[in-house]
């Protein structure tokens, strides 16, 4: 690993003292040092090399051309000194760029859990809330380059997880386009076998009656049927192993299918969010192994523990602050009854993602490729305001 030392001395240049004199005045090192190159300092981070000018306050020509040279753009923002009107017309010509709105979006969106902290910065950069709306909602800004990457990406996209990693709110009729109408999320437990085989246990179990009953070695607990969306749920033990099997029953095919998934709590949304946390390593939500669109069912392991006593569970926000790297996600849970939570060794986790939310300023939602989840995530205003407030 490269080692650089906190204190840099300066390279001796020969018959050129006057000009380091008085580049020295405008120019400093950066802690953990950096690299003099003449028009700022080139400085090593963990995200890649990044620019930053000192001293006076920097032009608008001089900082694109600062952005253009640079590998790790929010590196280079953050220590740009602008005026708040130069700062915003230079972040209008980084999303007007083609090449440098693909990299500035990756950069803001490859790591969710820095998306609060990169808001707030560019807020303070930019001018405030107003200013910060405007980037993100007319011609040239955010949002039109993020529809154009948002294309670029399905295209490109060679399994569901490839864009379900990157935001849970996928629209069902993209995801059937892009993949066919049998697409799933993960994969089958291994005592299934492959996906057909996991489809035929599904049927058997779909259509027998509500009492447990036993299928080709697996034991299947009683049907139930619950909740506003009607999903149903059944227990079952196969191989030695506990699982639990949540689907949608009756539904048929195309349209009423499709309809009733992108509504709230369905098994399809409920199983796009629990994959987007998984893939994003969440330690604290359900345990999805697997999610199958053709049968609308998904397979998960039982959790361990206990459901919390309703004295446990205080409030809306005293449950989202215990899950607090579910909101560094985006993510916020919104249904609180005892039985949605399981509590192991004093530590808390959720069992059903039910009707969270899905709030993340850089990734605004496209229409045709995205839906609401359920609350606060989409194109309109009052989106962009309540993901750039809950940034705060």
């Amino acid at each position: 690993m490269l080692q650089v030392p906190s204190k840099v001395s300066p390279l001796p240049i020969k018959n050129n003292s006057a000009a380091v004199s008085k580049q020295s005045k405008k120019h400093s090192i950066t802690p953990q040092a950096g690299i003099g190159i003449g028009l700022g300092t080139m400085a090593l981070a963990a995200g890649g090399v990044y620019i930053v000018s000192k001293g006076s306050k920097t032009s608008l020509d001089k900082a694109f051309k600062l952005i253009q040279n640079s590998t790790s753009l929010m590196g280079t923002l953050k220590n740009l000194k602008m005026a708040p009107k130069n700062f915003k017309q230079l972040m209008f010509k980084i999303t007007s760029d083609e090449t440098l709105s693909e990299k500035f979006i990756k950069d803001v969106t490859l790591n969710p859990r820095k998306s609060k902290e990169n808001v707030r910065m560019l807020n303070s950069k930019i001018g405030g809330d107003k200013e910060l709306t405007d980037w993100m909602l007319r011609p040239g800004g955010y949002q039109e380059a993020y529809y154009k990457y948002t294309k670029k990406t399905v295209n490109e996209a060679n399994h569901p997880d490839d864009l379900i990693k990157i935001s849970p709110n996928w629209n069902v009729w993209k995801l059937k386009e892009k993949f066919g109408d049998d697409f799933v999320f993960g994969e089958p437990p291994k005592e299934f076998g492959g996906v057909d085989e996991y489809r035929n246990v599904f049927n058997a179990a779909l259509n027998h009656s509500q009492a447990g009953f036993e299928h080709s070695g697996i034991k299947f607990g009683d049907y139930i049927i619950g909740g506003l969306s009607g999903k149903a749920v059944r227990r079952f033990e196969i191989g030695g192993k506990k699982y639990i099997m949540k689907f949608q029953p009756d539904l048929g095919n195309g349209d009423l299918k499709d309809n009733i998934s992108m509504k709230s709590d369905s098994a399809f949304l409920n199983s796009q969010l629990e994959r987007y946390l998984d893939l994003n390593g969440y330690k604290q939500g359900p345990k999805l192994k697997f999610f199958d669109y053709k049968t609308n069912s998904a397979i998960y392991e039982v959790s361990e523990g206990k459901h919390p006593e309703q004295k446990e569970i205080n409030d809306i926000l005293d449950v989202n602050a215990r899950l607090k790297d579910l909101n560094d996600l985006g993510v916020y849970y919104n249904d609180i009854g005892t039985g949605n939570f399981m509590i192991n060794k004093d530590n808390i986790s959720f069992i059903d993602s039910g009707e969270s939310s899905f709030v993340d300023f850089f990734k605004p939602g496209v229409a045709a490729y995205h839906f609401t989840l359920p609350n606060l995530n989409g194109r309109s205003i009052t989106d962009t305001a309540a993901a750039i407030n809950l940034s705060k």
